[in-house]
């Protein structure tokens, strides 16, 4: 799942969280590594350093020291010189692995799933990327530019606050972006990545659920109470389980229940994100890794142990073949216009991905849609819907 955050002042984050676990832990840091083409027109590559991290956190060129953008500051000041908003230096893209692969990954000693978890990742991050825009405000203009490059410092971390084995990765993108057209860098416009949160989080899944069978698990979607598609597990992790090392779902679903009765409606993803950091703990327990997997371990009865073990697969199972694409994108479109008229391509790709979850690939879907064959208002049009048939569908 696919969590957006965007921060008004990011100094320090990296040395104070990202390269720390979520628990203190002496001697012991996480490396973050650079992605996105931005990051390549700047020439940070590989291994992140705080320095390089902190310079981009304040706009600036990590080789020269000099300001990137034209207008150093995205501070909204009134005429009286008090500031009115604070501008947006970082955006924290999280992305988190269902709870099954996470104890499988950990408590189950399988670290293939943790290599998977990454490259699921870096493909979603990929396509995240493409939707990077600047804003474009010469001549009388007022529109957004897609500029299609990001410079992203990539952290992945494996345990919650509460020290549940929990795979997560905080992609931190600077508000930076190289507009090419204007051959200039301006600040990150990524209304484009927000609208499109829901679509990014099932490119995740897709990737990830299809590394998941391939070596030799088995899947299950799963819905939330409302019957929304909430994702999916791994077969034969027990709900028990689930429940058992998912603290701070519960502490979220506790927040959020909370501000419905209060307010008399369900927060926006903004608002859950606050509530989610004012129910975290705010000091780091000081525990070692090999102390924190022995308390988690210790949390397992011997038949749930003796389980994980069983349901580990021995060996990477044979090639799975995937099915068509197309078939999912006919299923996205007769589920969607059933609803609604008008539908947006991203929002298609979404209901198609979930249909064929682990079982098709993006590179396919994303063909069809760019094909000759299938122009931009395809979906829309290729339905039987009457109401389909009038509407019209614009790009992703």
């Amino acid at each position: 799942m696919l969590t957006i955050r965007a921060m008004s002042d990011g100094r320090g984050y990296s040395s104070r969280h990202l390269e720390n676990r979520d628990y203190y832990a002496e001697g012991e840091r996480v490396t973050g590594q650079w992605q996105g083409r931005a990051s390549e027109l700047l020439e940070l590559r590989g291994e992140v350093k705080t320095s390089d991290f902190e310079s981009l956190c304040q706009g600036l060129d990590p080789r020269t020291g000099q300001f990137l953008r034209q207008r150093h500051s995205a501070d909204r000041v009134a005429s009286d010189g008090t500031t009115q908003s604070r501008g947006r230096h970082l955006y924290d893209f999280t992305i988190s692995a269902p709870k099954s692969v996470s104890i499988m990954a950990i408590l189950g000693e399988d670290e293939r799933l943790i290599e998977a978890h990454a490259d699921a990742v870096a493909e979603a991050l990929g396509e995240l990327e493409r939707f990077a825009a600047s804003r474009v405000r010469q001549s009388g203009a007022n529109e957004d530019r897609e500029t299609g490059n990001l410079a992203i410092a990539v952290y992945h971390h494996d345990t919650s606050r509460e020290l549940d084995p929990q795979l997560h990765t905080h992609a931190v993108a600077a508000d930076l972006t190289y507009d090419g057209k204007e051959g200039r860098w301006k600040a990150l416009q990524a209304s484009g990545i927000y609208e499109r949160r829901a679509y990014l989080t099932e490119v995740y899944r897709n990737s990830l659920a299809r590394q998941v069978r391939l070596l030799g698990y088995e899947i299950e979607s799963r819905r939330d109470l409302r019957g929304c598609d909430c994702g999916f597990e791994i077969r034969g992790v027990s709900d028990e389980l689930l429940t058992r090392f998912s603290q701070r779902s519960r502490q979220r679903d506790e927040a959020i229940t909370e501000y419905v009765a209060i307010k008399g409606r369900r927060p926006t993803d903004n608002e859950i994100a606050v509530l989610v950091r004012e129910s975290r703990a705010g000091k780091l327990i000081e525990i070692s890794t090999d102390e924190l997997r022995a308390r988690q371990r210790s949390r397992l009865t011997p038949e749930e142990a003796c389980s994980l073990a069983e349901l580990r697969p021995v060996r990477n199972h044979r090639a799975i073949p995937l099915s068509s694409a197309e078939v999912s994108l006919e299923y996205a479109k007769e589920d969607l216009f059933e609803r609604v008229s008008v539908s947006r391509d991203h929002e298609i790709l979404t209901e198609a991905l979930r249909h064929g979850r682990g079982q098709i690939s993006l590179e396919e879907l994303r063909g069809i849609v760019t094909c000759r064959n299938h122009p931009a208002n395809y979906f829309a049009m290729a339905t039987r819907s009457p109401q389909a048939q009038a509407s019209s569908v614009s790009g992703t």
